[in-house]
């Protein structure tokens, strides 16, 4: 799957560093090209946090919407976009991902193996005009033996932490089918079907292979650039690029031996390595709670540490903090004895449902808890200002947290002593009784239980309007009545959890023009570099549209880089 070549030089057209979902597309656009295309990856797997993201790619206009009859409306698409950018709309860009969004999203599916379905998942902010539920499509499910069996050996597994027993339960979709399991023939049918599966993976592979999600996403476009004869080098970090006058025309790229390897790039380098998520010195910079001392962790590749920024730097490009926000950010718990990324589970499943409650130490809530992650983590790092660490406790009751389960704890009829006995999951008999093992406020607690449970029997949030909209509705219980989103918390014992701000991903990075050209301190081009991806200002200015709005346009401006250096000839 590797030209593992002993030559100290390599020659290419254009030079890929990175193999997420943007770094991927780039390859597979420029190669459908006619472009000799080689990919390198620092890192011994590919598809870096594409691989182990919900797999959601957000395509305004999508032929899957309009083929089920939910045509989108560009105007709506535009006046959407805009108010969610406010005064960093950037309109030549956005104009051009909406031009081009759904052509990249056809090109994909024709031309390469990946495979989309309609996803009727809600924009997340359905009070903004232009709002729309059909803008998501969904990255569907791949077999192992669809692919080579040396790239799935280096395609990067799903987050441990999201599985059990083989299954997948990273979303919502996924934990209502294991809720069924004890409910239903047909439920129990299914997950031992997936248990099944999984065995005989083990078998096969000697671990589990579920490819899932983003993994299936990067898994089928890795393997169309096999198809193609792309080389796809792993363990290759880019060290160094390299400039003839003032054009890029290649890169030092290291090899798993320890040697170097001079690759050079007729036409172009293209950066896709991710991001900063995991630079550390640059977080405490931009991140403003980490800048204050405060706790932050990212259940992102570790890979993701900057190296296509600080390349593009210090050949004259400029890190662009434009941007309303310089991180994805979504709510995390840290599981104790675990270390790195696989250490933090992102709070996308248990806080929505009814039953839930998130409070701060001082007993009151902060925000819709149902509202999308982006927006819960600024709200939980304003109400913790002034404050020595910013977290809330996430509060359940026991009959919530066995249907949904809470953070890493799996729900019924999983087991759950394990997570008391390291810390993890708090619990008591009584509320009064948590809030003491938790430090929370005692007065304040009772006034917010009280209010809150009152007014949850009733279906109404008139504090933040939880379940009042069509994206809480969405992440809520379709079982639970009046609110989906809204339930008491009555019946202990009950359980808390600690969740601090963490991030998917980060929204700076390197200015580019329209075409994804890496722009100097002066606004020119630098000849020869593209970035794209997270390493990419984004186009969207730090804000969070909807479900897969940093993968989509990844993609997009990926799809249109390589067009571009395809059409700039030799």
């Amino acid at each position: 799957m590797a030209d593992e070549s002993k030559s100290k030089t390599v020659t290419c057209d254009v030079l890929v560093v990175g193999s997420g979902a943007a770094g991927l597309t780039a390859a597979v656009t420029a190669r459908k090209a006619g472009l000799e295309v080689l990919l390198v990856e620092k890192d011994e797997n590919f598809g870096g946090t594409s691989a182990i993201s919900g797999g959601q790619v957000w395509i305004p206009g999508n032929h899957h919407a309009i083929q089920a009859g939910e045509a989108d409306d560009r105007p709506a698409m535009l006046a959407y976009l805009k108010r969610e950018t406010g005064n960093y709309f950037d309109q030549e860009r956005v104009e051009l991902f909406l031009d081009t969004a759904p052509e990249m999203l056809k090109f994909i599916e024709t031309e390469t193996r990946a495979r989309f379905g309609a996803s009727k998942y809600p924009d997340y902010h359905p009070a903004y005009e232009g709002f729309s539920l059909v803008r998501s499509v969904a990255s569907l499910e791949a077999q192992p033996e669809e692919l080579d069996r040396e790239l799935l050996r280096h395609l990067k597994p799903i987050l441990p932490q999201t599985v059990y027993g083989g299954i997948a339960v990273g979303s919502s979709v996924e934990i209502k089918q294991l809720m069924t399991a004890g409910r239903s023939v047909g439920g129990v049918k299914l997950i031992a079907k997936k248990i099944f599966r999984h065995w005989m993976q083990v078998l096969k592979y000697g671990r589990g292979e579920p490819v899932v999600r983003g993994r299936a996403l990067v898994g089928r476009l890795a393997q169309t650039l096999l198809d193609l004869g792309v080389p796809l080098w792993h363990s290759a970090p880019a060290k160094k690029l390299l400039v003839n006058d003032t054009r890029v025309v290649g890169a030092e790229i290291g090899r798993p031996d320890g040697s170097t390897v001079t690759v050079l790039a007729r036409r172009a380098v293209v950066l896709a390595a991710g991001g900063f998520t995991k630079d550390t010195a640059r977080r405490e910079k931009y991140f403003s709670h980490i800048a204050a001392g405060k706790s932050h962790a990212a259940p992102t590749h570790e890979g993701n540490t900057g190296d296509g920024i600080r390349l593009g730097e210090e050949v004259g490009a400029v890190f662009s903090m434009e941007v309303t926000n310089p991180g994805a950010w979504v709510p995390v718990s840290v599981i104790p004895g675990r270390t790195g990324n696989e250490a933090v589970f992102p709070h996308l499943i248990d806080r929505q449902k009814p039953g839930f409650i998130c409070v701060t130490r001082n007993g009151k809530r902060f925000t819709n808890e149902a509202g999308p992650y982006h927006d819960f983590v600024q709200a939980l790092v304003r109400a913790n200002e002034g404050e020595a660490d910013s977290y809330c406790w996430l509060i359940a009751e026991k009959p919530a947290m066995r249907r949904w389960g809470m953070g890493y704890v799996k729900p019924a009829p999983i087991p759950y002593g394990e997570h008391i006995r390291s810390g993890y999951l708090k619990t008591a008999a009584t509320l009064a009784d948590l809030a003491t093992i938790c430090g929370i406020d005692q007065s304040g607690f009772a006034k917010t239980i009280g209010a809150f449970n009152e007014n949850a029997k009733k279906g109404v949030d008139p504090d933040f309007g939880r379940g009042s909209d069509q994206y809480d509705f969405y992440q809520g219980d379709d079982a639970h009545k009046p609110n989906s989103c809204l339930g008491p918390l009555e019946r202990g014992p009950f359980f808390a959890v600690k969740v601090i701000p963490g991030d998917l991903g980060t929204f700076a990075g390197l200015a580019t023009d329209k075409f994804s050209r890496v722009l100097n301190t002066s606004g020119d081009v630098i000849p020869g570099l593209y970035a794209v991806g997270n390493d990419q200002r984004s186009a969207f200015a730090g804000t969070y549209p909807g479900p897969g709005s940093t993968i989509g346009p990844g993609m997009t401006f990926a799809f249109i880089a390589a067009r571009h250096i395809a059409a700039q000839g030799a």
